[in-house]
């Protein structure tokens, strides 16, 4: 029968990866663009606020040019006809202009002042807003909006044609709707450009990072391969000393496997689980041939150097700090529910999780095999023996479980001696450690 595919974890991986960097890339374009928008959008309202200032420097200089003498006191009845007249031409020319202007002297005495239709709201805005002169020859402004208009509150100096000082003019410039416009649109324009720009670059690095990403998972799917590839050899290699075939660290570990994904075992126990079903009796490499491969019963004393397999395991795998989760597996798969096993004699649940799922794999795939000493016992028959140990060697709950659902695990590759097994597990191992 054609052994079933199953998809590698990097296989499953790249359409939920493509889903989430195409996400947090959008996201952090979406930030990146919203900051810069911002920026974009406050120095371009700086600009505008300059440009608006400048249009109404402009004014006020237009005035100047038309009235000589603005900063003589005694000319404030003739400054005062001019300022009115002013006002009412550029109001009747239709484009930016001042509907309320004040003339103050460089000594900042108001000479003359002149009101041609400012709305009374924007007055009383004007009235609650205290301006300052700004030193030197600066000017200062406060923006008011109103009726979907614009103004703009200004205080600029007054220069003769020579250059000279000539007073202030504060005044309520009326900022034209079209130009309004135009300043509107360039500054939208300008930050969708930016946004625009953030979100083209944020696409053009997601196939390139999505690129680095591949290479990246292909050399951890080398890597990983390499380190379970070892980790079956080394159980292998234990196994064969043991016994005429290996098939059984394969067996075993796919039973633990199983069981331990219908109890719902997370996915980082269940990493450890596999690498201490592998390594479980990795100690007996240091047990001597005569008591490890004696065909009869052992002895008291040879029982008691067998049991010091588990603490051989436990020094094996505490040299590395990738198979430090298997300790659990190596140093408790002896232990037993009711404290009668070893090396701790831990009871109940003080015995690790994955050591109490792996007792069973372990008893089960030992009765229902072939051995050179023994035939294969069918697996009613096994379950019906390990009764006897439920609540005394085996987790009761666990046990309970595992009668339920192994049938289809012992169908799939129960007793079996090929390399059906060993393919399985590496395709079922290889996605608890692609996360």
């Amino acid at each position: 029968m054609k052994t079933p595919h199953h998809p590698s974890r990097l296989e499953i991986r790249l359409p939920s990866l493509h889903r989430r960097l195409a996400l947090r890339l959008a996201l952090g374009a979406l930030v990146i663009g919203l900051l810069a928008g911002a920026a974009t959008l406050t120095l371009e309202l700086e600009r505008v606020d300059a440009t608006i200032v400048a249009l109404a420097s402009q004014e006020a200089a237009a005035f100047t040019e038309q009235s000589p003498g603005v900063q003589e006191a005694a000319q404030a009845p003739l400054i005062q006809q001019r300022l009115a007249a002013f006002l009412r031409k550029r109001q009747s020319q239709h484009q930016g202009h001042f509907l309320m202007a004040e003339i103050y002297t460089p000594s900042r005495q108001e000479i003359a002042q002149a009101n041609e239709g400012l709305p009374a709201d924007v007055a009383r805005q004007v009235e609650t807003s205290r301006h300052r002169f700004p030193p030197g020859h600066r000017s200062w402004y406060h923006k008011i909006a109103a009726h979907d208009r614009l103004y703009l509150q200004v205080l600029t100096p007054l220069f003769t044609a020579d250059g000279r000082p000539a007073g202030t003019l504060e005044g309520i410039y009326s900022i034209p709707p079209a130009e309004l416009q135009v300043i509107t649109g360039r500054t939208t324009a300008m930050v969708a450009l930016v946004v625009l720009v953030v979100m083209i670059t944020a696409a053009t690095l997601y196939p390139i990072i999505l690129g680095l990403h591949r290479e990246q998972a292909e050399l951890s799917r080398d890597l990983l391969k390499a380190n379970l590839d070892t980790l079956a050899v080394l159980g292998s290699a234990i196994a064969k000393r043991d016994s005429d075939t290996h098939a059984h660290n394969f067996r075993v570990t796919l039973y633990a496997l199983g069981l331990a994904e219908r109890a719902g075992l997370p996915r980082a126990a269940t990493r450890e689980l596999i690498k201490g079903s592998w390594l479980h009796d990795v100690g007996k490499i240091a047990i001597s041939d005569s008591v490890l491969l004696k065909p009869g019963p052992l002895t008291d004393d040879e029982f008691t150097v067998m049991k010091t397999h588990v603490r051989h395991g436990l020094d094996i795998v505490h040299q590395s700090q990738w198979l430090e989760g298997a300790a659990e597996v190596v140093g408790g798969h002896h232990e037993k529910w009711d404290g009668s096993g070893y090396p701790q004699g831990l009871k109940g649940e003080a015995i690790p999780l994955n050591a109490r799922i792996f007792a069973l794999a372990d008893v089960f795939d030992a009765l229902t095999s072939r051995r050179p000493y023994k035939e294969p016992m069918p697996p009613g028959q096994a379950l019906e023996i390990m009764a006897q140990g439920r609540g005394r060697h085996f987790d009761p709950a666990l046990f309970d479980l595992f009668v339920r659902t192994v049938g289809p695990d012992f169908q799939a590759f129960g007793g079996r001696e090929d390399d059906r097994a060993r393919l399985l597990l590496m395709r079922r191992a290889q996605p608890y450690y692609m996360a």
